[in-house]
């Protein structure tokens, strides 16, 4: 008897080892690190005055980010699957990472840039008047059913749909060469060069 309930709590243990710590809620207020194997449901970044805090995801999984002040979110890497809310004059930088989103809301005075990473956005985002949505890309098609598509500046594609036309003229679509183009530009300065020598 006494055996059998040693085993069942080696076995417990064991699986709770195995699991993935759910952290819940958490609220920054200085300079942070989300690293590969941290789980979140929301995260909250505030500043301490007078100093802004910058926080940077290089991995794990978060369900929804709130950014206030003037606070900066860096998604370098790691999963974002419900939500974005950016108010104030806070700055959200998506560089990389599986972005997923229910919602989207760019509020105040807020900015977020879009650079790169697997990204799509379901339902309407809101995009207040002051705020500013940069999208960093090329082949940018907007198809008149509310739907925007492209590249991201790391070659990845992205989705925003329910984009509505009251919506549009917030977003900033700043071009870039696509990759290729840049290789041939490179390689024809390259042979210019040369033959001049």
């Amino acid at each position: 008897m006494f055996r059998k309930k040693l085993l069942t709590i080696l076995a417990v243990v064991m699986l709770c080892g195995v699991c993935s710590v759910q952290a819940g809620n958490v609220d920054f207020y200085s300079d942070a690190i989300i690293r590969p194997g941290e789980v979140y449901d929301i995260v909250s970044v505030y500043d301490t005055p007078p100093v802004p805090t910058v926080v940077h995801m290089f991995g794990g999984s978060i369900k929804s980010v709130h950014s206030y002040d003037s606070s900066t979110f860096n998604i370098h890497e790691g999963e974002l699957c419900r939500g974005i809310f950016a108010r104030d004059s806070s700055t959200v930088n998506i560089l990389g990472g599986a972005i997923s989103l229910d919602s989207l809301s760019v509020g105040d005075s807020a900015t977020l840039n879009i650079f790169g990473g697997d990204f799509s956005s379901g339902n309407s985002p809101y995009f207040s008047e002051s705020s500013t949505v940069n999208i960093y890309g090329y082949d940018f098609e907007y198809d008149g059913s509310w739907t925007l598509t492209g590249f991201l500046s790391d070659g990845s594609s992205f989705m925003f749909n329910e984009l509505f036309a009251s919506q549009y003229p917030h977003l900033n679509l700043i071009v870039i060469p696509e990759p290729a183009s840049v290789f041939l530009f490179c390689l024809g300065a390259l042979l210019l060069r040369i033959k001049r020598k």
